[in-house]
C-alpha cells in the first residue's frame, strides 16, 4: 500500500515520535553523519544536532528534503514499517499495520543490478542463481558408526553453508563481502562449480539462461584462488608462454601466442619482470603482488568472459592491493569487447579506495544475502534503514559494522538486535525477482566462438618441453644425485674389490649383488616421495582450469622423470661392476645394469603410487618406509626362497628387490666357473682329515639357495609388471583424488 508523504521531514526511526535512529544500531561518540550526493536523487540532507552523547539511549537523527523537491516529486514514498521485534531494553515503538513494504524517496533498490546493461554487447556473460542451498554432509565415518549401531535411527546431520539465496551477475567488477565465515568462498565456489565432494547443493544456477557444469565454466571462466601455486623453476615470460600453448586454441601460431602474452603482460603491468624467475622458498623470484599478478594474467590469456577471485587481496600491503584491484577494474571496463570481463572478487574489508573500485557489491551473513546490487546504493539502503555511515568512516567497514553481531550484552539480546538489523536492510529493497532465463540470446554466440583446445599429443608434448625445462633448472639436485651414486658405487667396490673366483667368492659374491640392488632401489623412492605431493596439487590446479588432460600430465611426467632417471643406474653399473670384478661379459654386464633400471624405475613407482594415493607428504613419508622394508626384508637374501615359509609366500611375491636380486644372482652365477683354491680342510684325527666341499660352477649354488624357481628373463617381466600396475595405481589417484 502506497502513501504520499505530507510532511518535509521524513523520519527513518523505529519511534515515531522522536526520530530515533535504528535501535540495533550503535554508535560511537564522535560519529557524524556522511551526506551523500546521489547522481540519480539529487537530494540535500541536514543533520540535526545531536542531543545526547554516546550511551545506552539512541540519538535523534532527523534527515530533511527540500519541500520544493517534496512537492514536485512523483516517487511515492510508502512509510517505513517498523514492524520487527525490538529487544526488550528499547524504547517502546508504535507500529503501522497498514505498512508492509520499506522504500525511501531514492526510489527502489534492485538487489541485483549492475551499472553495465546486462542487454548490451558489452556484457557477454549473465550468471543467475535462484534458491541456492549448500551444505555440507556428514564425516563418512560417523555415518558408518551409526549405521552400525541398530537401537537408534540415523539422521545425517549436514551444515548448512548457504541459505536458499539469489541473484544475479549481470556485469563489472562485483565484490562479495562479508565476515568471516559468512560464505563468500562458499558462494564463489558453488557458481565457479568448485565445491568439494562432500556438499550438497539445492537450487538451480543458469549461465545465459541455461544451466551448466564445470566442463563448460572452465571453457569461457577463470578462476584465481586464494594462494599462489606456480612453479618455482620458470620465468614469468615462460609460464606465460606454457599456460598459451596449452590453453590458447589449436589453431594459434607461435606468432599469435607470442603477441597475446605480450598483450597480457602489458594489461597486467608484468613487462618489467618477464624475465625474472618465480622462484621458491629457497630461491627469492617475484613479489607476492607480481604472483597475484602473474595468476590473474594465467587465466586473462584465453579472454574469458567470467573470472572468478578469491580473497584477491590476501598477503598483500595496501598499496599493491590498490594497485591490483585499479587493474582489475580496468579489465572489467576494457576498452573493447573482447576485453571486457565479468570479474567476481570475494574480499573480506577493504579499504574505501578499493571500495569504490567496485561496481557492485554483495554483502553475506551467515550464508544469506542481506545487500546485492550497486555499489553506490548500499549507502543509501543503509541509511534508509536507519544505519546512516558516519563520516570519515571506511563505507566496507561501515557496512560489516551493521552487520556483524557485538561481542558485548546478553546472548538474546544481541540476537534480537541483529535480527532486527537484518529485517531493516531487507526492508528497504526490493524483493528479488529473478529471470533464469536472463542472457538466453547471448548463449548462441558465446557457445559458437567456444575454440578447440590442443590435441592430447600436443598437451604431452608441450608438458615434456615443461618439464625438461623445469629439470634442466633444477640440475643442482641431478648433480648432487649424480655425485652421491659415484661415491656409493667407489665405496661398495672398494669394500668388495676385485672378490676372484676361488669359493670364498661365493660368500662375497651374493651380498654385493645385494647390496648394488639395495642402492638403486631405495635412492629414487625417497627423492620423488618428497616432490610429488606438492607438484600435485599445482597440477590439480591447473586441471581444474581446463589446462591439459590428467592422462597428458602423467604421460609427460612419467617420460620425463624415467629420462632423467637413466643416467644415474648407468654410471653406478660402470664403476661398480668393473671394481667388484664380476664376470668380464660384454652380455653380462648389460644385463647387470638392465636390473639395476628395472630396480630404480620399480623404486619410483613405488613412490609415484604410494604418494599419490596418500595424497600429502606426511602420509606418504609413513607409508614409504614400511613398504621399502617389506621389500629389502624379503629380498631373497636375508631368506633364501628355497627356506621361506609358505605363509609369507604372497609378501616375497610382491618384493621388486627380491626380483631385481635374484635376476642380478642368476645372470652372474650361470656360467660361473670356480677354482677349489682357497677349500678348508679340518684335521680331525691323525688318520682323518675332515675337507669343505668344494662348488666348481654357480649353478649349484643356485640350487642351494632355490634361485632357479625362476629364470632370469622372467624375473625382467615381473619387474616390468609391477611398474605398469604402480603406475596405473598413481594414474588413478592423480586423476580421481582430488582433496
Amino acid at each position: 500500500m502506497k502513501e504520499k508523504c505530507d510532511t518535509q521531514q521524513i523520519r527513518f526511526a523505529t519511534n515515531t515520535k522522536d526520530g530515533t535512529e535504528n535501535e540495533s544500531y550503535i554508535r560511537s561518540h564522535s560519529d557524524q553523519h556522511l551526506s551523500t550526493n546521489k547522481e540519480v536523487d539529487k537530494l540535500t540532507m541536514r543533520q540535526l544536532p545531536r542531543t545526547t552523547s554516546a550511551s545506552a539511549t539512541t540519538f535523534p537523527v532527523i534527515y530533511e528534503a527540500p519541500t520544493e523537491l517534496i512537492n514536485n516529486s512523483t516517487i511515492d514514498i510508502p512509510c517505513p514499517s517498523p514492524t520487527w521485534h525490538l529487544p526488550v531494553s528499547a524504547p517502546p515503538t508504535v507500529h503501522n499495520p497498514q505498512s508492509n513494504h520499506r522504500a525511501t524517496i531514492f526510489g527502489s533498490f534492485e538487489r541485483h543490478a549492475s551499472l553495465l546493461d546486462p542487454m548490451s554487447d558489452r556484457v557477454s556473460t549473465i550468471l543467475v542463481w535462484q534458491n541456492l542451498t549448500v551444505s555440507t554432509r556428514e564425516d563418512k565415518k560417523k555415518q558408518l558408526l551409526q549405521h552400525i549401531r541398530p537401537s537408534k535411527t540415523f539422521v545425517p546431520k549436514r551444515k548448512v553453508l548457504l541459505h536458499n539465496v539469489s541473484g544475479a551477475i549481470t556485469g563489472g567488477l562485483w565484490a562479495v563481502m562479508g565476515a568471516s565465515g559468512s560464505g563468500k568462498s562458499t558462494l564463489l565456489n558453488t557458481l565457479a562449480c568448485r565445491l568439494d565432494v562432500n556438499t550438497v547443493v539445492e537450487g538451480e544456477m543458469r549461465l545465459n539462461g541455461a544451466p551448466y557444469d564445470n566442463a563448460e565454466l572452465k571453457r569461457i571462466a577463470g578462476y584465481v584462488m586464494q594462494d599462489d601455486l606456480l612453479s618455482g623453476y620458470l620465468t614469468v615470460e615462460e609460464t606465460l608462454m606454457y599456460t598459451a600453448k596449452l590453453r590458447l586454441p589449436r589453431t594459434f601460431t607461435d606468432k599469435q601466442r607470442k603477441e597475446r602474452v605480450e598483450d597480457v603482460l602489458n594489461d597486467i603491468g608484468l613487462v618489467h619482470v618477464r624475465k625474472a624467475i618465480i622462484g621458491n622458498q629457497l630461491k627469492q623470484g617475484i613479489s607476492g603482488s607480481e604472483r597475484k599478478r602473474l595468476c590473474v594474467s594465467m587465466q586473462l590469456l584465453n579472454r574469458p568472459q567470467l573470472l572468478f577471485l578469491d580473497e584477491p587481496t590476501t598477503g598483500l600491503d595496501s598499496v599493491t592491493a590498490l594497485d591490483l584491484l585499479h587493474t582489475l577494474n580496468a579489465l572489467a571496463h576494457g576498452k573493447s569487447q573482447e576485453k571486457a570481463v565479468t570479474i567476481v572478487c570475494s574480499i573480506h574489508q577493504p579499504q574505501s579506495k578499493i571500495f569504490n573500485l567496485f561496481d557492485s557489491v554483495t554483502l553475506l551473513k551467515a550464508g544469506r544475502i542481506l545487500y546485492q546490487g550497486p555499489r553506490k546504493q548500499a549507502m543509501e539502503v543503509f541509511r534508509a534503514a536507519g544505519f546512516p555511515c558516519p563520516l570519515y568512516t571506511n563505507p566496507a567497514d561501515h557496512l560489516l559494522d551493521v552487520v556483524t553481531p557485538a561481542k558485548t550484552g546478553a546472548l538474546d539480546t544481541v540476537l534480537e538486535q541483529q535480527a532486527a538489523t537484518d529485517r531493516a536492510i531487507i526492508q528497504c529493497q526490493k524483493p528479488i525477482d529473478i529471470d533464469l532465463n536472463m542472457g538466453g540470446d547471448k548463449r548462441l554466440v558465446q557457445m559458437a566462438s567456444l575454440p578447440l583446445n590442443p590435441t592430447w599429443i600436443e598437451q604431452v608434448h608441450i608438458l615434456l618441453q615443461r618439464n625438461f625445462q623445469e629439470q634442466a633448472r633444477k640440475w643442482k639436485v641431478t648433480a648432487v644425485s649424480l655425485i652421491q651414486t659415484i661415491l656409493m658405487a667407489i665405496l661398495i667396490g672398494t669394500v668388495f674389490l676385485r672378490i676372484g673366483q676361488t669359493q670364498t667368492s661365493i660368500v662375497r659374491r651374493e651380498p654385493v649383488i645385494f647390496f648394488c640392488v639395495i642402492n638403486q632401489g631405495f635412492f629414487g623412492a625417497l627423492t620423488v616421495i618428497n616432490s610429488f605431493p606438492v607438484e600435485r596439487t599445482l597440477t590439480l590446479r591447473e586441471r581444474a582450469s581446463g589446462t591439459y588432460f590428467a592422462s597428458a600430465y602423467f604421460t609427460a611426467k612419467i617420460i620425463a622423470d624415467t629420462l632423467v632417471q637413466l643416467p644415474i643406474p648407468i654410471v653406478f653399473s660402470c664403476i661398480v661392476y668393473f671394481l667388484i670384478g664380476l664376470e668380464a661379459s660384454v652380455g653380462k654386464f648389460c644385463i647387470f645394469t638392465l636390473f639395476m633400471l628395472l630396480c630404480s624405475i620399480a623404486s619410483t613407482s613405488l613412490a609415484l603410487m604410494i604418494s599419490a594415493l596418500c595424497q600429502t607428504t606426511d602420509m606418504s613419508v609413513t607409508v614409504l618406509p614400511m613398504a621399502l622394508e617389506m621389500t629389502r626384508l624379503f629380498s631373497g637374501f636375508f631368506l633364501a626362497p628355497s627356506r621361506l615359509p609358505k605363509y609369507f609366500a604372497w609378501l616375497d611375491a610382491i618384493s621388486y628387490v627380491k626380483y631385481s636380486f635374484v635376476g642380478a644372482s642368476l645372470n652372474e652365477l650361470h656360467g660361473l666357473k670356480l677354482s677349489c683354491e682357497g677349500v678348508r680342510t679340518i684335521h680331525v684325527n691323525a688318520t682323518y682329515d675332515l675337507i669343505e666341499k668344494c662348488k666348481r660352477t654357480g649353478e649349484e649354488f643356485i640350487s642351494e639357495r632355490g634361485y632357479d624357481y625362476l629364470n632370469m628373463w622372467a624375473c625382467v617381466g615381473i619387474l616390468i609388471g609391477f611398474i605398469v600396475f604402480c603406475r596405473i595405481w598413481a594414474f588413478v589417484g592423480v586423476r580421481f583424488l582430488k582433496n
